[in-house]
């Protein structure tokens, strides 16, 4: 909605089908890369000065697994509210 407000049309969201079909490969990297940063934040010692950030990020990167995998749910929910 915010597109189409900014005068991006229909065309634009095309895009987002080549990019959602990637989606389990964008958040298995996004999974790797936060893991590997738990991993090196601990190896020298900045766990305690990066922990509310590296807990955010694994915070998202849940959350974007478990809407992939419930999308068909919440996209029902979605339309029943409407």
């Amino acid at each position: 909605m915010v597109m189409m407000l900014l005068g991006l049309g229909g065309s634009w969201l095309a895009v987002f089908g080549r990019i959602a079909a990637a989606s389990y490969y964008v958040l298995a990297i996004s999974t790797a890369l936060v893991a590997v940063s738990w991993f090196v934040a601990h190896r020298n010692g900045t766990l305690a000065n990066l922990k509310w950030w590296l807990v955010g990020s694994s915070a998202i990167t849940t959350l974007a697994w478990v809407i992939v995998f419930n999308e068909a749910q919440i996209n029902d929910y979605l339309i029943m509210q409407m």
